[in-house]
């Protein structure tokens, strides 16, 4: 048996993840993508998901939290403050796409062993549970996203399962 075939399945989950913030990001209305919801600017919850993609899905620490400042504002990731501007949906992509790319390379290369082994940056958990917990951290925002969809009579897309 090869010694990949749990990390190639937490790769597929993760990505059927990411597909989820695509259609989320595509089809948000203008309206609603720079409007406070639920305490927050909407797309800040998605900068704040991929702030935590960014700062965790990686073996070297790095400093200051991911996409505190962009364009020279700061944006506030984890939401001590109300972003000093805003953001487009094209903003926000470079972000997301930068993300993808981090996440490519958590899962490239490895096996099995290495979801056993010690997180290097925190190295109480293993690199399986950094990526656990990210996958639960991504899948509160993708719901609370849904949740303000929902609340503003927009249908959310189809619920993306195992099968694509």
């Amino acid at each position: 048996m090869e010694n990949n075939v749990i990390l190639n399945m937490l790769k597929n989950q993760f990505f059927i993840l990411i597909k989820m913030f695509e259609k989320i990001i595509e089809i948000c209305p203008n309206e609603l993508w720079n409007s406070k919801k639920s305490g927050y600017i909407f797309w800040q919850q998605l900068i704040h998901t991929f702030a935590g993609m960014k700062g965790w899905l990686r073996e070297e620490k790095i400093e200051g939290i991911p996409f505190s400042e962009i364009n020279g504002n700061k944006i506030y990731p984890e939401f001590e403050n109300d972003p000093e501007i805003n953001l487009s949906k094209d903003d926000v992509i470079k972000c997301f796409n930068e993300v993808k790319e981090i996440a490519e390379k958590w899962f490239s290369e490895k096996n099995d062993d290495w979801l056993k082994s010690p997180y290097k940056i925190y190295d109480k958990i293993s690199n399986f549970d950094m990526t656990i917990g990210q996958f639960k951290h991504i899948m509160y925002h993708i719901g609370y996203c849904e949740a303000i969809f929902r609340e503003n009579g927009i249908k959310p897309e189809e619920y993306i399962d195992y099968y694509g």
